[in-house]
């Protein structure tokens, strides 16, 4: 049985509306605190469905009221007020070795924690066509914390580059088989970064460089879902580019008295650094089918603009030149999806999904600040209707890169680091609940 054909229960009934929108705005706020250290690069993972379906049906499937994000049109599909609150840790495996190319002293890089996310929905009709909702996750981000010592510190030690999203959208039901949706993705981007610097001319130990600012920027997602049949639909998600333009001066510590007047006479020392990012724009294509009145397939193709992400690379490699940024080559990168749905009764469902993505950067380009290549997800989980007003919904999926190779050689100060990122995995575990008014 599915969410949207439920009827509406009497929990929370003595709350209204309003009420419920003003609550639903300050856990949001809330889940900054969550969200902002979520893990990985462009994550599919915003709710447990998502999860444990390895994101197929991801703009098709409109089951649930994280369909604000994923294809704004679908809230038309949902029956009543709805709100959504996913708990989801996350454990990053990084380990780097490093081969006989590096020239660097250190130990072995590792970066492996464990990590805090999270999400939260809210749909209500309007009337019988307009649907209002609003969304607050984070989809996008990097949080890095090597081990000290390691061989590539002078590259980076610790690196945060992350985006929230608060996104209230709008469903329009054009007919019984045609939904389309438009929903304002705001976003709060937060950068910071952390690198060793060099103290060789000074014959001391490393100093270090921080760099940290915070943005809001806007874009959009755009949606369709096309109902061919009760049992087959289509849906289509565009989400648009998101510019953000950090700017900081950088801040260094522990840096000997040579060293800092040749940053000084450089113009180092005081600049200010304009750092933007282009978070990629993507598009969804998905498809649901009822093979069986217990058995749902559904698949996705998609693409993201990579190649525009303008990633600016943060070291302090060779005093030669009077700026220490590097830009990095990106490329687009295309998602592909499978999954499905075994209903065995009225209560429970279980999924499970296959994905792939193929890499964003190349070997060559590779960094220690983004380390990523293609990306093979396995997602299972189930759901449970506890009663006509509450869902639980549990998940668990693998993000596996596998080996990655990386060399940087930026300047006699950096110099060389080679080497492999060793079987790179990522998993997750979700728990979300749905209440429906």
């Amino acid at each position: 049985m599915y969410i949207n054909s439920l009827k509406r229960g009497n929990l929370m009934n003595n709350s209204t509306p309003l009420s419920r929108i003003a609550i639903f705005l300050m856990c949001a706020l809330f889940m900054i605190s969550l969200q902002v250290y979520a893990g990985g690069v462009m994550l599919y993972e915003i709710s447990s469905a998502d999860t444990r379906l390895a994101s197929a049906g991801w703009s098709s499937r409109a089951q649930d009221p994280s369909t604000v994000f994923t294809n704004p049109a679908g809230m038309s599909r949902l029956c009543g007020e709805q709100v959504q609150f996913g708990a989801q840790p996350i454990y990053n495996y990084i380990q780097f070795d490093p081969n006989s190319r590096t020239n660097v002293s250190g130990q072995h890089g590792h970066a492996n924690k464990w990590l805090p996310s999270g999400s939260l929905f809210y749909v209500r009709p309007l009337d019988e066509s307009f649907t209002f909702g609003i969304g607050s996750l984070g989809y996008f981000g990097s949080d890095l914390h090597y081990n000290n010592h390691w061989v590539g510190r002078y590259y980076v030690q610790d690196v945060l580059m992350m985006g929230f999203s608060l996104v209230p959208a709008l469903s329009y039901r054009i007919n019984d088989c045609l939904s389309i949706g438009v929903g304002a993705n705001v976003m709060y981007g937060i950068m910071k970064q952390r690198s060793a610097v060099n103290n060789i001319l000074d014959q001391a130990p490393d100093g270090y460089f921080n760099l940290k600012d915070n943005k809001v920027s806007a874009g959009g997602v755009f949606g369709v879902l096309y109902e061919m049949t009760p049992s087959t639909r289509f849906g289509v998600q565009y989400l648009t580019s998101v510019k953000l333009g950090f700017r900081d001066r950088p801040k260094f510590s522990n840096i000997g008295p040579i060293l800092t007047g040749i940053l000084d006479e450089v113009g180092i020392l005081n600049s200010t650094l304009n750092l933007k990012i282009r978070v990629p724009q993507s598009v969804i294509v998905s498809a649901y089918h009822d093979l069986a009145y217990n058995w749902s397939m559904m698949a996705d193709i998609g693409w993201q603009q990579w190649s525009r992400f303008e990633r600016t690379e943060i070291v302090l490699a060779d005093l030669a030149q009077t700026s220490f940024q590097f830009t990095v080559k990106y490329r687009d990168s295309w998602h592909a999806a499978l999954g499905t749905e075994w209903h065995v009764d009225d209560c429970w469902t279980l999924s499970s999904g296959i994905a792939y993505d193929s890499a964003a950067v190349s070997t060559s380009e590779r960094t220690f600040t983004f380390p990523v290549g293609r990306q093979w997800r396995l997602g299972a989980g189930a759901r449970w209707m506890k009663s006509c007003n509450l869902i639980f919904d549990f998940s668990t999926a693998l993000l596996w890169q596998g080996d990655l190779k990386a060399t940087q050689t930026r300047g006699a100060f950096a110099r060389t680091v080679s080497g492999k990122y060793k079987n790179m995995y990522t998993a997750f575990a979700c728990l979300n609940l749905t209440w429906l008014f």
